[in-house]
């Protein structure tokens, strides 16, 4: 008996050895992934520098005949600010800049609210409009808000001389800087 027992306890181990090389060998296999992935986009939301005199970019109008038509200038201290003057001669005078940004770069962005900041600002907003004395400037938002790659939006900039104006001084000059903000839009 203590012979067929022990045949019995070898079988078993012998089992037990064999279903454990088989689990081993079914669970020591290796997954191996290989490969190369290269993501190639780039962000480059600006203003277009190269816009900052003639039609269309800055067009100036007076109310009253005679006198100096109004005029402006543009000039750009990063991507994402513009400074505006305007030189204005009597209530009415109106400058009227518009703005143009650009997606140079390959993801689509959302343009935010921009800020005005101009030194003065007697209404304190800095948010859409800024006014020193009797020289008020109105930014609309970029339209549109959202801008795919190689696509453009305008923002409108107007600085008037305001007609309710009680005194009038001989050429009354106001700055503004305009700046922007971009995120990239969500799919």
């Amino acid at each position: 008996m203590e012979s067929k027992n022990k045949n019995i306890l070898i079988g078993t181990l012998l089992a037990v050895v064999f279903v454990m090389a088989v689990g081993y060998a079914a669970f020591a296999q290796q997954l191996q992934i290989n490969g190369t992935a290269t993501i190639n986009s780039t962000w480059d939301v600006h203003f277009d520098q190269t816009k900052t005199s003639g039609a269309g970019v800055i067009d100036a109008s007076k109310t009253f005949s005679g006198g100096t038509l109004p005029s402006g200038t543009i000039s750009y201290g990063g991507p994402h600010e513009a400074t505006l003057s305007a030189n204005l001669n009597q209530p009415g005078d109106k400058v009227v800049f518009t703005l143009t940004i650009e997606n140079g770069g390959s993801i689509t962005a959302n343009l935010g609210t921009p800020t005005v900041t101009m030194a003065g600002d007697e209404d304190g907003t800095g948010n859409l409009t800024a006014k020193k004395g009797n020289i008020q400037f109105t930014v609309t938002s970029p339209n549109p808000t959202t801008i795919a790659e190689d696509a453009t939006a305008e923002m409108t900039v107007i600085a008037e001389f305001l007609s309710s104006a009680e005194t009038v001084g001989a050429n009354s000059t106001a700055s503004v800087t305009i700046n922007f903000d971009a995120t990239q839009a969500t799919a």
